[in-house]
């Protein structure tokens, strides 16, 4: 006779992926990353992440509104609006995260000899 074993549950559901999944693609983290210090307008972060098109930025922008962790704000200046992005409450609660996997890398880099 043979049984197959349940697979357990904790294994199939990884919170760590889900938080990964949050932050992962290739510009999302680096945006992350960036406003840990201050907002900063579209234009801005463009200039900071060179490679990024426009439309791939408005994207992972729009991305990251939508699951909560980026706020677009609109600011006049001189006549002009700007798109100003910042955390949001809940996405601060992620820099902490941020900078401890940050000082990890930082570590596995050395280690690595890179």
């Amino acid at each position: 006779m043979v049984t197959t074993a349940k697979p357990d549950p904790k294994l199939t559901h990884c919170p760590a992926l889900v938080g990964i999944k949050a932050i992962s693609g290739k510009w999302k983290t680096r945006i992350l990353w960036l406003l840990r210090d201050r907002p900063h307008h579209f234009g801005e972060i463009r200039t900071l992440l060179p490679g990024v098109s426009a439309k791939v930025l408005s994207q992972q922008l729009s991305q990251l509104g939508k699951d909560g962790l980026v706020l677009p704000q609109e600011e006049m200046r001189g006549g002009v609006v700007f798109m100003i992005y910042d955390y949001t409450d809940y996405g601060r609660t992620l820099v902490p995260v941020l900078d401890l996997l940050g000082a990890w890398g930082d570590g596995h880099e050395r280690r690595q000899g890179l």
